[in-house]
């Protein structure tokens, strides 16, 4: 996997994809992308998974002001 289908992977799961619509978007395998979202803590449905990114990202800029 490239650093440039990783970065998609993460931004399509910011945006509530599912691993199969995921892993056809960025030419791999379903379980390759659900291992890696799974590594990453991106696993969980589309949605799900989502929300726990977006909530995840708020607690770091809380934690790390002006950066």
């Amino acid at each position: 996997m490239t650093k440039e289908q990783a970065e998609r992977i993460r931004e399509l799961r910011m945006q509530g994809n599912g691993y199969k619509a995921v892993a056809s978007a960025v030419g791999l395998s379903r379980d390759i992308v659900r291992n890696y979202c799974k590594a990453n803590g991106m696993e969980g449905y589309g949605e799900a998974a989502r929300l726990n990114l977006q909530k995840e990202m708020a607690e770091k800029s809380v934690a790390m002001p002006g950066a």
